[in-house]
């Protein structure tokens, strides 16, 4: 499928979503006028069920090509809007009946509730002679139609001899002549795709085929023919057949409307319009048809009663509409958000359960990276013991926490012991010092199988001079750098640099002990303005004849490139930008985006180069300040360890924590997926400090949109793991409150 010929179908998709709408929307206690094209609602629904099935057959062909892959798409594509659908109707039918009853009638029915609920959830409406109506959800019954496609699709296309033929026999006895009756429609769909020779039709007879089925659909609409054909059917078979019949009664008509769309799909697919402009504005309007077709007839019904305006006035129609669409992107935000986590959960439930592995020891589970790891290992069923510096760590409250220990003084010891209890176990350490620590004790460690570089690996990437000499010989930018020895050297420097000059420490963690010696602290980094400032900084340190490293500062915003490597080779890649940083000169990153790996490969490749000459072993990020308006991207230093936007890449499906794992505990292939770019994640503490930092009203406004983005997530909150925010939020207020307690006694 090209991508000119998939824009124009999502734009049928919005098309005959609103179409939809129209017609449902098309009651006089709405308007008193009669809505223009509400009669085409029902075309629109043959619309949808000829693109589903070419959809599916293109998916099915491209990417879900595994029984597993196919039903782990599907069942959260339905379920993830179809649960809270089925749920909140009948609470929005009480609540609207309650307030107008008049706007329900016999459009809504409340007895047999938790029958309706089941059998909705179950898609068995519309089996056999069987009508169920969904509380006031008419369009309900489409899903119950579709859903059953879609499972015979599956027996056909996975299933081969005795087996595929008993299961459609099954399948077919389970739902009954009336959904078959339509199957054709949905089929034609799928012919559409599958049929060689409709591909290599010619732009010339593509644009007879399109204005051929423009005439024909004004032909069938002209003449009315859904209804003439119906009323035929109804003199064939009798009127309590054709009533038994319900939303099928139009089946002899609806196989010519298929033929139609058909039709008109392939001399669109044909002309192949130019349409790549449009896809800004067309996909991520065509991610919500499914929302729209679903929800809007309970809303339009609770809205009317809840406005209960005049339907000879047009305002309260817009209203009614305005407040329907509202929630529409409201709901559907929420549910297009979560459905990658109903995927990833219904994969889990049908694979096949995995060999119990080497359990996992994570030590430090204090910040968000130990959280993220904890998460996507114990996701993937390894049993994970988390070490926390304090008992208001958000890691101790995981539900993927096997178990959780506060640290002892001597942490060697302490893992000693616990290797004693639980045997072989991969090692993860997040923060650098932790990582120095445990590389020094490698020997006494060594039933453990360390997910972190030795330490030649990391002394290279914790100075930045190597850093920076390995940089320059693989090609890439570093801005202009000091390392100055002398006071006197640093006034040099001082004295030919562009100004703001960053200040930072080459390596860190060696200057933490001399700096705390000597009661200073340590400053990841200082940025100077003019050479006076620069000066004043550093003659702080004069006393421990030692000095931080100066380097012009680079414009832009920073990119990072994180790469899994073993034996030389990049065994997986993932991208993102940092969209904000907290200080918002450059530091952690507060909201950041994954970007495709295409955006920036050539750069990529350089990194991996780069860390090929470090001869890295483990995972690492690269990271750039990488300027739109050059194109250029200057290094600022590689991370050697898990790097604080870690949840970002979980979350986007660039599961580093369970790739290391395979790769360096199990000395396995990694089962790796390609990662979704476009998803963003927020660092809520550090995002709201920004925000009061750099107050105005448009930040204002981005922070509170940014809580309706479908995919964005948070670095300590996610709704399948909901304690370690609330034990986050708990230490936070009980530690405000004990320091103003002290502050109290102080005074």
């Amino acid at each position: 499928m090209n991508r000119s010929f998939s824009i124009y179908l999502d734009l049928v998709r919005i098309a005959s979503a609103l179409l939809v709408v129209l017609y449902h929307s098309n009651i006089r206690l709405l308007s008193v006028d009669k809505l223009p094209f509400s009669p085409h609602g029902h075309a629109a629904v043959i619309v949808f069920f000829v693109l589903s099935g070419y959809v599916i057959a293109h998916i099915t062909a491209t990417r879900e090509n595994t029984p597993l892959e196919y039903w782990s798409s599907r069942l959260a594509r339905f379920y993830s809007l179809a649960l809270p659908t089925v749920l909140l109707t009948p609470l929005l039918d009480v609540l609207g009946e309650a307030m107008t009853p008049q706007f329900y009638g016999d459009r809504t029915t409340h007895d047999l509730a938790w029958l309706r609920i089941i059998t909705s959830l179950a898609f068995l409406n519309e089996t056999w002679s069987l009508s169920i109506m969904s509380f006031s959800n008419v369009p309900y019954w489409s899903l119950c139609y579709e859903f059953w496609y879609y499972v015979l699709f599956a027996v056909l296309t996975f299933m081969r001899g005795r087996r595929r033929v008993a299961w459609c026999a099954g399948v077919a006895l389970l739902i009954g002549p009336k959904i078959l009756l339509l199957a054709p429609v949905w089929a034609s769909g799928v012919v559409l795709h599958r049929w060689s020779t409709l591909q290599r039709i010619r732009p010339a007879a593509g644009a007879l085929l399109v204005a051929a089925s423009c005439v024909a659909y004004g032909a069938f609409h002209h003449y009315g023919l859904t209804e003439a054909g119906s009323a035929w059917l109804r003199q064939m078979v009798g009127a309590h057949w054709h009533q038994q019949l319900v939303f099928s009664k139009f089946f002899v008509t609806d196989y010519l409307l298929a033929l139609i769309v058909a039709c008109h799909f392939v001399g669109m697919r044909a002309l192949a319009p130019p349409l790549e402009r449009l896809a800004p504005l067309v996909r991520p309007a065509a991610a919500y048809t499914f929302s729209v077709y679903l929800l809007h007839q309970p809303l339009i019904q609770f809205y009317g009663a809840l406005l209960n305006g005049d339907p000879a006035r047009p305002w309260f129609y817009v209203s009614t509409m305005a407040a329907v669409f509202f929630s529409i992107f409201a709901i559907g935000t929420l549910t297009e958000q979560q459905r990658h986590h109903w995927r990833r959960t219904i994969h889990r439930l049908l694979a096949a359960p995995p060999v119990p592995p080497l359990p996992a020891v994570v030590l430090g589970i204090d910040t968000p990276i130990g959280l993220a790891i904890i998460r996507d290992l114990g996701r993937h069923g390894v049993r994970v013991y988390g070490i926390a510096r304090s008992d208001g760590a958000p890691g101790l409250g995981s539900r993927y926490l096997h178990r959780g220990m506060l640290r002892a003084d001597d942490v060697v010891r302490q893992l000693q012991r616990l290797g004693e209890e639980i045997g072989p176990a991969a090692l993860f350490a997040i923060a650098e010092h932790d990582i120095l620590t445990l590389n020094k004790a490698r020997d006494a460690l060594q039933g453990y199988h360390m997910m972190f570089a030795d330490a030649t690996r990391m002394e290279r990437v914790l100075r930045k001079d190597l850093t920076y000499a390995a940089a320059t010989d693989v090609g890439i930018f570093v801005p202009r750098t000091w390392h100055p020895g002398t006071i006197e050297e640093a006034a040099a420097a001082a004295a030919q640099a562009r100004y703001p000059l960053v200040l930072k420490w080459a390596d860190p963690n060696a200057m933490i002990p001399l700096l705390r010696h000597a009661g200073l602290a340590l400053d990841k980094a200082c940025y100077c303005h003019d050479a006076p400032a620069m000066m004043a900084y550093l003659r702080r340190y004069q006393s421990l004849g030692r000095y931080p490293m100066m380097q012009e500062y680079a414009a832009g915003h920073g990119l990072g490139q994180f790469v899994l490597m073993k034996d030389g080779e990049a065994l997986y890649q993932f991208q993102h930008q940092r969209l904000h940083e907290w200080p918002p000169e450059g530091g952690t990153s507060t909201l950041c985006a994954s970007l495709p790996l295409s955006q920036h490969a050539a750069l990529m490749r350089q990194s991996v180069a780069l860390l090929r000459k470090l001869e890295w072993e483990g995972v690492a990020m690269v990271e750039y300040r990488y300027d739109p308006a050059t194109g250029q991207a200057a290094l600022m230093e590689v991370n050697g360890r898990f790097w604080g936007s870690l949840p970002l890449a979980c979350q986007a499906g660039a599961s580093f924590p369970w790739y290391c794992y395979q790769a360096l505990a199990l000395d396995h292939p990694i089962d790796a997926i390609p990662y979704r770019a476009g998803v963003r994640c927020r660092y809520m503490t550090a995002e709201t400090r920004r925000l009061l930092y750099v107050l105005n009203w448009r930040e204002l406004a981005a922070y509170a949109a940014e809580f309706l983005r479908p995919r964005s997530g948070y670095f300590v909150f996610d709704w399948r793991d909901p304690l370690p925010l609330w034990r986050d939020l708990r230490h936070s207020v009980l530690q405000r409150l004990r320091e103003q307690r002290y502050l109290k006694k102080a005074k």
